[in-house]
């Protein structure tokens, strides 16, 4: 393995996963050399001031890609036409159009893209999704996602390139919710269509910090979704109602609960106007993953090594992007927006609010 971007801060939730003894780490790389060298020699391997040669030079099985998100598809591509497998940080990129050339080139190249999305390793996540698609929550009706991501001015001054246009690309919705839209995506599939408001009502920064959506999914059912970095903490909750039970799910913690009928066959047949539809709690037993970035290596060690299904590629990782990038048209137009995205109608709106024409 080689680190591209060795000196970011997310560097210490991948320790454990370098630890791994399927991990030789064999070189490093950042912008900033002093914080690089540092990194490297805390790492034990050697320091290089180019990515480029550096995976020239020692010709790695996997290529970590932990730089700031503009640069992710120019790394990830050059590491996957050298004949590197990758890993990506999340998001996969700032918008659809370079995640669509990223995966083009992970289909030719016939090597791994992965993207850590590490949550969908949570216990609770990997047992809802399983419910979901075993269909006994029945037809999903509604979905609901509120949560806190508080950010503190402190937070922002880490590195200048956050929450800029220019050097991320967006605010809570590409830098924190993208984790979100994915669990969306990866539990219901992509919406067919939404609508949203992005605002800036409490951090000194040019992009978002809070976020209300709607989406409508090609069956019916629809959903909300409200995050911010800029409200106080408030308990994450996501709630999955379909016509046989319903999912509430919190970190780390789940409720499943089946009704003792179709909801559909209980309007029908029920003979009380105000009629209560009973619910039945089950027990749901949890598996022993982490939703740590452990989590994300061993899956990608498995797929390269043995051929496992990679849990994480870059094909299933676009639809959170397309949703970060829809609910930003979507306020900038002030209407509905379809998906999948109108790629060119994003590049521009981004073109314009990185050169600074945001209103």
């Amino acid at each position: 393995h080689v680190i591209v971007g060795v000196g970011a801060t997310v560097l210490n939730m991948h320790r454990p996963a370098l630890a791994l003894d399927t991990v030789d780490l064999v070189g490093a790389m950042d912008i900033r050399h002093d914080a690089g060298r540092e990194r490297a020699d805390s790492l034990g391997c050697p320091y290089f001031t180019d990515y480029k040669e550096m995976i020239a030079e020692t010709k790695p099985d996997v290529v970590v890609v932990m730089t700031p998100h503009t640069s992710h598809a120019e790394i990830a591509i050059h590491g996957l036409e050298a004949g590197c497998h990758v890993l990506v940080e999340k998001p996969i990129a700032v918008q659809v159009k370079e995640a669509d050339a990223m995966v083009a080139a992970m289909r030719r190249t016939g090597r791994c893209l992965a993207v850590n999305f590490q949550q969908r390793f949570r216990p609770e996540i990997v047992a809802a999704h399983q419910l979901i698609q075993s269909g006994a929550l029945g037809k999903i009706q509604h979905i609901d996602m509120v949560l806190s991501w508080l950010r503190t001015a402190a937070y922002f001054r880490m590195g200048g390139w956050r929450a800029s246009w220019a050097g991320e690309g967006g605010g809570v919705l590409i830098n924190q919710s993208i984790h979100d839209l994915d669990i969306l995506c990866h539990l219901l599939g992509a919406p067919a269509a939404l609508t949203g408001w992005t605002r800036t009502i409490q951090q000194a920064i040019e992009t978002e910090d809070t976020v209300q959506a709607m989406f409508r999914w090609a069956n019916g059912a629809m959903g909300s979704l409200f995050v911010s970095t800029a409200v106080g903490s408030r308990p994450y909750r996501l709630e999955i109602v379909g016509s046989q039970g319903m999912l509430q799910i919190g970190q780390g913690t789940i409720q499943y609960e089946a009704y003792e009928q179709d909801v559909r066959e209980f309007i029908d047949t029920s003979p009380e106007p105000f009629g209560v539809l009973p619910g039945v709690p089950q027990e749901i037993a949890l598996g022993d993953s982490t939703g740590a970035h452990v989590d994300v290596y061993k899956n990608l060690h498995a797929a390269i090594l043995d051929g496992a299904p990679l849990l994480v590629a870059a094909d299933t990782a676009v639809a959170a992007l397309e949703l970060a990038n829809g609910i930003t048209l979507a306020s900038a137009q002030g209407g509905e927006v379809s998906l999948p995205l109108d790629r060119d109608a994003y590049a521009a709106l981004l073109a314009r609010y990185t050169a600074g024409g945001k209103s």
